[in-house]
C-alpha cells in the first residue's frame, strides 16, 4: 500500500511513524498522477491563526489546493483523508455530533467546510474532524498557554471553556488505526474536556499555578461516540503522560527538563 501525504510537517511525520506502508510526499495534483498512491492523506493547511489574517492564502490552500489534489486522487482510485477541524462549529453549544449543522467559529472554519464539501463530493473519502492538536513543539492554539505553565510556572485558564484535544502523536496513532479498519464517511477525533482541568493535569507533572477565572461559556467539544465504535478511546490525560514523561530503562519514569521544552 502507498500513502500519499502533503506536507512533510508534524503530523505528516507522525503519521508516517505509525503506518507500515510506503509515505510519499507530494504537494500538487501532478505528484499524485505521477505516484498513483492508495490514499492521500491531506495534511498541508494554513493554520488556524494564519488562516484568520491572510485569507487569500487559506482559501487557495485548505480548500481549492486540497479540492484539486483530492480530484487527482479520485482519478487514480484513491482514498481522500481530509484533516479538518472543531471550529467548523461556532462553540456555542458543544458535544458536536458527526451529524450536526455546522456553523464555522472563524475563516478557517469556513475554508475546513468548504474543503469538507468538495472532498466528500467525489465518494471515497474520510473525513476527521480534529480536536485542538498539541505536542511540545506544534503551534495550536494551547501552545503558548502551555509554554506559560511549564516554563514560567503560571497559566490563567477559563473555566467555562471547553473543547477536545489530541496530541499530534495520538492523532497519527488513530488515523493508522482507522485506515487499518478501512473507515469511512465523517468522524469526530478528540473528546471534551475543560481549559482548567487540562492545564491541572499538565501542573501535575511542572509544578505550576493555574489560576481559574470564570469568563464566557465556549464549548468545542465533539462528541467521540463514533470513534468508540472503531475500538478507539481517546485520553487527554494518557496524551499529556506520553508527551511529558520519559520512560527509563530500569523501569522508572523521569519529567521531560525544561532544556526539552523550550522549543514550545
Amino acid at each position: 500500500m502507498k500513502i500519499l501525504v502533503t506536507d512533510e510537517g508534524e503530523v505528516a511525520r507522525e503519521i508516517a511513524a505509525e503506518i507500515e506502508a510506503e509515505v510519499v510526499v507530494g504537494d500538487s495534483p501532478y505528484r499524485v498522477s505521477q505516484e498513483r498512491p492508495d490514499i492521500v492523506i491531506h495534511t498541508y493547511e494554513t493554520p488556524y491563526y494564519e488562516a484568520n489574517v491572510d485569507k487569500a492564502r487559506a482559501w487557495n490552500v485548505n480548500t481549492w489546493l486540497a479540492i484539486n489534489i483530492a480530484r487527482a486522487a479520485h482519478r487514480v482510485g484513491a482514498k481522500n483523508v481530509y484533516l479538518s477541524s472543531s471550529m467548523i462549529f461556532n462553540g456555542r453549544r458543544g458535544f458536536y455530533k458527526e451529524t450536526s449543522t455546522p456553523d464555522p467559529l472563524n475563516y478557517y472554519g469556513i475554508t475546513k467546510l468548504a474543503g469538507e464539501t468538495g472532498i466528500a463530493s467525489l465518494g471515497n473519502y474520510l473525513i476527521l474532524r480534529v480536536g485542538l492538536l498539541f505536542s511540545l513543539s506544534f503551534k495550536g492554539l494551547l501552545s503558548g498557554l502551555l509554554k506559560n505553565l511549564i516554563l514560567r510556572g503560571k497559566v490563567i485558564c477559563n473555566k467555562n471553556f471547553y473543547f477536545s484535544a489530541i496530541s499530534t502523536k495520538e492523532l497519527g496513532k488513530v488515523i493508522s488505526q482507522l485506515l487499518l479498519k478501512e473507515a469511512t464517511g465523517v468522524i469526530n477525533v478528540g473528546n471534551r474536556i475543560n481549559q482548567c482541568e487540562a492545564f491541572k493535569e499538565i501542573a501535575s507533572y511542572f509544578p505550576g499555578q493555574v489560576i481559574e477565572r470564570d469568563g464566557e461559556h465556549f464549548d468545542l467539544s465533539l462528541d467521540d461516540w463514533l470513534i468508540r465504535s472503531f475500538g478507539i478511546k481517546l485520553s487527554f490525560k494518557r496524551d499529556i503522560k506520553e508527551l511529558l514523561i520519559v520512560p527509563q530503562k530500569n523501569g522508572q519514569t523521569l519529567n521531560r527538563s525544561l532544556s526539552s521544552l523550550l522549543n514550545l
